[in-house]
């Protein structure tokens, strides 16, 4: 057992805890982005908001509101993702689809019993010019899938990092590893990584908002070029994406707590030895 300081690690595996359970729920709630979208014939702004895979859109253009719910499709060999409101992967998939080619995408299907029945969207028709013109959609208006990925990828590695700190933070209160990664020292390497991660998790979701996601926040409504809303300047980073600066913050509060229980321990005076003077037979008799 890590008897020195025991309680300065033990603190190390609370704090790990706190920011696992803050990691958690900034993946699984959907306030990365919290925006309006605006249409001049509307009766009032949609509402807005999203996370890393979900959302929901709440759209005012008649008087009484329809609520959708927003799901994530990517098309990966396009290298383009957006917002869907449709209810199944494959109709999510032709909708992304058919937006990138310009092409207007179906209804969103009802989702809440609150919403009234649906008035169908009235589609210009096609002409070839607008086929044409279609090949040059401007795909910076959908959300880059490399920065989605990295964003999934780093907030998924700060989890399972701040949950092997939390681990090993125990293992060294109850136990006295030997090798040097599963000791106190590991411990710094563990924080430092889930700190790490947590920060490029926000690097690369601040690079798609500031480069795709505050302009056009990639949902059906802004995307379409039939019936367009605009949400340029109107969306904002949400309290999911805040609160990793917490998680950051309580793991480098870690790698303090860590280097100030290592200053302690380097003042404590050594342990008193005794020196035996082995050529003493009378010590040798007993």
């Amino acid at each position: 057992m890590a008897k020195t300081k025991w309680n300065l690690i033990f603190a190390t595996f609370i704090v790990s805890c706190v920011s696992l359970i803050v990691l958690i729920v900034s993946l699984c709630t959907p306030y990365w982005i919290t925006s309006e979208a605006y249409e001049s014939n509307a009766s009032g702004n949609s509402e807005i908001n999203y996370g890393l895979f979900s959302g929901s859109l709440t759209q005012n253009f008649l008087p009484n509101s329809r609520y959708y719910t927003l799901t994530l499709t990517c098309l990966y060999h396009e290298y383009v993702c957006a917002y869907s409101c449709q209810e199944d992967e494959e109709s999510r998939t032709e909708e992304v689809l058919q937006l990138l080619k310009g092409l207007p995408p179906a209804d969103c299907p009802s989702s809440s019993s609150r919403m009234l029945p649906l008035v169908h969207r009235i589609d210009p028709p096609i002409f070839p010019q607008n086929r044409q013109a279609s090949a040059n959609i401007d795909r910076s208006n959908f959300i880059n899938t490399g920065l989605w990925v990295s964003t999934v990828v780093f907030i998924g590695i700060a989890i399972s990092f701040a949950a092997i700190s939390a681990s090993f933070s125990i293992i060294n209160v109850l136990f006295n590893p030997i090798e040097p990664v599963f000791s106190v020292f590991g411990l710094y390497i563990w924080n430092g990584v889930a700190l790490g991660s947590t920060a490029l998790c926000m690097i690369m979701w601040g690079a798609l908002f500031a480069s795709t996601l505050a302009d056009n926040i990639a949902i059906t409504d802004t995307l379409t070029t039939q019936i367009p809303y605009s949400s340029d300047g109107l969306a904002s980073l949400g309290v999911c994406y805040w609160i990793l600066l917490l998680s950051i913050l309580l793991h480098g509060l870690n790698v303090g707590l860590l280097l100030w229980r290592k200053r302690i321990v380097n003042k404590e005076p050594p342990p008193t030895t005794i020196d035996v003077d082995r050529s003493d037979l009378t010590i040798i008799m007993y």
